[in-house]
């Protein structure tokens, strides 16, 4: 047998344990390029297993554009998510790119034309459940651009997953320990930063249920849209618990916690209001263990930032395709644990 027909039937012997044709084994081993990373793995991978006698080229990865579009706000929830994107983008490739920008998630005039406009080989983002931006996901998709929603679905577009948790289920939770926990029935408030994002009408939803079914003598008397403004949401639920002084529970589905334990410490009874909130942060866990905020519900931002980020590189064939699940637990906190 010539050297040059036996090294063919090497590279035969290569293509079929690697599942492709004998060109793209030719492409891979000779750094010919127009093969995915994936691929080119599976092929020197091969190649390696079968002992083939050569010089086995490196595995190459192209440069990889991800772009992770967040809201404009100052909340800690946001400061946590930001910190984890720079954090996760510390430990990649080099040659796989993390491009953050923030947007006003409020206004789809600025979003949506933001997420079109976008040229990355994949989108991650956190925004409103609205037409334009259903309209804008659908457009990137359809050019080849995957998108993501993080933190709050658009189930409408067609995104390729949703993470973070289930926003129903935490409310049900909220609503759970309200009904368990009241010392007599009576009415309760909501601060939300926006129904205009499904995470926190899902939260809402979820709160009434809870209610409904554990106990039906405590209601939802008003719902009261702060944008996580602290002097807003201050001045809203003074303004309500003043109207309203025998409320026995506040849920705040957002942020702003600081100003929410502030009204209600200048209340009446602060000692009667119960508190449910989200996310643990310095300042949550000092008001749990003040006793003004019952329980946080956290939601896992820098576990959301990784697992987002490792299904868009698995879908681009940048890592092994591997099925990982999508939704986050979230945890509770007290006094006892924060």
């Amino acid at each position: 047998m010539s050297g040059t027909t036996g090294r063919r039937h090497g590279l035969e012997a290569v293509a079929v344990r690697a599942g492709v044709g004998l060109a793209t084994v030719d492409r891979v081993l000779n750094e010919r390029g127009s093969v995915s990373p994936q691929t080119a793995r599976k092929v020197i991978e091969a190649a390696r297993a079968l002992g083939l006698r050569r010089v086995l080229p490196t595995p190459y990865t192209r440069q990889v554009r991800i772009e992770v579009l967040l809201a404009r706000s100052d909340t800690p929830f946001l400061d946590r998510l930001t910190l984890a994107m720079e954090q996760v983008a510390a430990t990649l490739d080099r040659s796989i790119v993390i491009l953050r920008s923030t947007v006003d998630m409020t206004d789809p005039a600025s979003v949506a034309p933001r997420i079109a406009a976008c040229r990355a080989d994949g989108i991650i983002v956190y925004c409103e459940e609205h037409p334009a931006n259903v309209a804008a996901i659908a457009a990137s998709t359809a050019a080849g651009r995957p998108v993501i929603c993080i933190v709050t679905d658009v189930p409408d577009a067609p995104r390729l997953a949703y993470v973070g948790i289930d926003h129903a289920k935490a409310g049900r939770t909220a609503g759970f320990f309200i009904a368990r926990l009241a010392a007599r029935p009576g009415p309760a408030l909501i601060l939300a930063t926006s129904t205009g994002f499904r995470a926190h009408k899902q939260r809402i939803d979820g709160f009434r249920d809870a209610l409904a079914l554990h106990q039906p003598g405590i209601h939802v008397a008003d719902i009261l849209p702060t944008g996580d403004d602290a002097e807003r949401a201050y001045h809203q639920l003074t303004q309500a618990l003043r109207r309203m002084p025998q409320v026995v529970a506040v849920y705040n589905t957002g942020g702003a916690n600081p100003a929410v334990a502030s009204a209600i410490r200048d209340s009446a009874d602060p000692a009667a209001i119960l508190f449910v909130g989200h996310e643990l942060t310095e300042t949550s866990a000092g008001l749990l263990r003040d006793g003004i905020m019952t329980v946080t519900i956290d939601q896992a931002p820098e576990l959301q930032v990784r697992r987002a980020i490792d299904l868009m590189l698995s879908h681009l064939g940048v890592t092994p395709s591997r099925i990982v699940g999508s939704e986050i637990a979230f945890t509770l906190h007290t006094r006892e644990n924060s």
